[in-house]
């Protein structure tokens, strides 16, 4: 009985170990995708300020 509960831990275990993998997987392609919309909004912010700056030139003209 006792190797029979063994060979049932084991197997939670193994489905635990390839949750926690597939968890890790998806956290790493969620971080990625993250810091690339991080950047994209730097560059929006950055081409903001442009035409904001373009804008205040004509507006002194």
């Amino acid at each position: 009985m006792n190797n029979e509960n063994n060979i049932d831990l084991n197997l939670v275990v193994n489905s635990l170990n390839q949750k926690l993998l597939v968890a890790n997987y998806i956290a790493a392609q969620w971080e990625a995708k993250a810091t690339q919309l991080d950047n994209e909004n730097k560059q929006l912010k950055g081409q903001l300020e442009q035409l904001k700056q373009q804008n205040d030139e004509k507006g002194d003209k």
